[in-house]
């Protein structure tokens, strides 16, 4: 009884190992221009994804809507302050990113001093890209990105959406107007 007891443990204990092990690590970065005012934006509209012939589209612009809305920014057709674009890229990528401080130190402090550090990525097969444009001047204001989403999925259901949290925990700023403690109370009521 106990030899078998020991066994299950052994079996369920190498095949969580296997499953940690066989679960890609995505990564995750993003990058900003230091010439944009973040707390001035409070609306947005998306632009179009390249249609696929499955859903991931409609997934992931479920999950931006998701995380746009839990910032606070309004989802509107009419005048936004943001257009929201993104894309899949299924092969490797060579892209031209910048190592430059979190975003939130950033906008807390504006600091001149801070400069832009390029940083050349190889980005795995499959690769999110999500650009926040200022919709007056058509400038990309932030850019996330996630590489090595395709593959092996866990919880294929919440995936996308996860790998969408993990690109948009890198933009921590709410929409202007927006108090995320007030809209807490709220809901508690």
């Amino acid at each position: 009884m106990v030899v078998s007891r020991l066994l299950v443990a052994a079996a369920v204990f190498v095949s969580v190992l296997w499953g940690c092990s066989s679960a890609r690590k995505v990564f995750v970065e993003h990058d900003y221009s230091y010439e944009t005012n973040f707390r001035d934006y409070s609306t947005y509209t998306f632009l179009e994804c390249e249609r696929d012939t499955n859903s991931l589209c409609t997934e992931i612009y479920e999950a931006i809507r998701r995380q746009m809305q839990a910032r606070g920014y309004k989802l509107t057709a009419e005048a936004p302050t943001l257009l929201v674009n993104y894309g899949i890229f299924y092969d490797n990528l060579r892209y031209q990113g910048y190592m430059q401080p979190v975003i939130k130190t950033w906008v807390d402090t504006e600091n001149d001093s801070f400069r832009y550090e390029p940083v050349k990525y190889a980005l795995e097969k499959g690769t999110l890209i999500v650009s926040l444009i200022d919709a007056s001047s058509d400038q990309v204001v932030w850019r996330g990105y996630a590489s090595g989403i395709l593959g092996a999925q866990i919880n294929p259901n919440n995936y996308y959406r996860n790998v969408v949290r993990k690109i948009f925990d890198q933009y921590p700023l709410f929409a202007k107007g927006y108090d995320p403690r007030r809209y807490t109370e709220d809901i508690g009521r």
